[in-house]
């Protein structure tokens, strides 16, 4: 399986992934970024900081960049919030009538 290498960029600071994670292809690798993302976002949302202006580089073993996730691409699919089907882990909570 090809190693795939997710670089964060925020603004001028580039922080390197070098360790990468081994994964089917460029949109499982996509799929993981964008995973990714939702935690930073989540992250930042509890303890503060910058929301936007995060970029999730997707690099292969030869560190040629294949893809980028934005901050959009975080928290938009087509158009519209993404949804509970979109979190990989599924772990949040599903929304159930109180009794």
């Amino acid at each position: 399986m090809p190693r795939y290498f997710f670089h964060v960029r925020e603004g001028d600071t580039l922080n390197t992934d070098d360790e990468g994670q081994e994964l089917a292809d460029v949109r499982a690798a996509r799929h993981e970024a964008i995973s990714t993302g939702r935690e930073i976002l989540g992250e930042r949302l509890l303890h503060g900081g910058e929301l936007d202006g995060r970029i999730i580089e997707i690099a292969d073993e030869s560190g040629q960049v294949l893809d980028r996730v934005s901050s959009d691409d975080v928290l938009y699919r087509d158009g519209a919030f993404r949804t509970y089907a979109d979190d990989v882990t599924q772990s949040a909570p599903v929304n159930t009538p109180r009794e």
